[in-house]
């Protein structure tokens, strides 16, 4: 059974990272940090993929389109 992981600890990550990162370049940078198997939660989702987390945060706007990659919305982050 693999490991369950935050949302928030993918944001920060991501967040972390100086320029815009691809879907591909996302799953890897996750996959070297949480396992390639990791599957992530938020208070809304459980047991989600990381494709699935992504489409997630784009659709809450908590990541943005930027060229070919993702950056993180700073603007819509929530605190908890």
């Amino acid at each position: 059974m693999s490991e369950s992981i935050h949302a928030h600890e993918l944001l920060n990550l991501i967040g972390q990272q100086s320029e815009p990162l691809t879907l591909d370049q996302i799953k890897v940078l996750a996959a070297d940090q949480f396992g390639a198997e990791a599957r992530f939660f938020t208070c809304r989702l459980d047991d989600q993929s990381i494709e699935q987390i992504v489409t997630f945060f784009v659709k809450m706007q908590k990541v943005a389109p930027q060229g070919e990659g993702y950056v993180l919305n700073l603007g819509n982050m929530c605190s908890h």
